[in-house]
């Protein structure tokens, strides 16, 4: 049994046509569930009773800007720019690098639209940061990222 490292859970977000890692100058890139519950309590039970419903999935995120990052650019113009609706969503591709995929240079993943979601542009004094939130814009695909090719494959 061996500890799973936070790099090997790599995210990879789409720029103009291409996956992009996220990972240089990120400090934060925290995945939340957000479960949504059904909670009620019946006249015969003295006990609430809760069912899950469904998920409002969001990642927040945080970065020291480099000015060569196609990651960081992308979310640098839609939080200067103020990008809304259709123009402020992204794509995000999550691979497990810790688990098997069907093939050779192949590791689970899943794929997920995103609005760009800005918080804060400026906060610190020796680097410029950026941070803010991606909100889920629909389910999750599943499938598996090809390493070598750099590539989604739906399931």
């Amino acid at each position: 049994m061996g500890l799973i490292t936070r790099s090997e859970m790599r995210s990879y977000m789409e720029c103009d046509g291409v996956l992009c890692e996220i990972g240089e100058g990120f400090t934060d890139l925290t995945e939340n569930k957000n479960p949504k519950e059904y909670a009620r309590q019946y006249i015969h039970e003295s006990t609430e009773r809760t069912d899950l419903v469904g998920f409002a999935p969001s990642i927040t995120y945080a970065f020291d800007v480099y000015d060569a990052d196609m990651v960081q650019k992308k979310l640098l113009d839609l939080t200067t720019g103020e990008a809304v609706g259709e123009d402020a969503v992204v794509s995000v591709v999550t691979a497990f690098l810790f688990k098997k995929g069907s093939a050779e240079g192949r590791v689970p993943a899943m794929r997920r639209s995103y609005t760009v979601c800005p918080a804060k542009l400026g906060s610190g004094t020796d680097a410029l940061i950026c941070s803010g939130t991606l909100k889920a814009c629909g389910d999750a695909v599943s499938g598996e990222l090809d390493t070598e090719k750099l590539c989604f494959i739906e399931a």
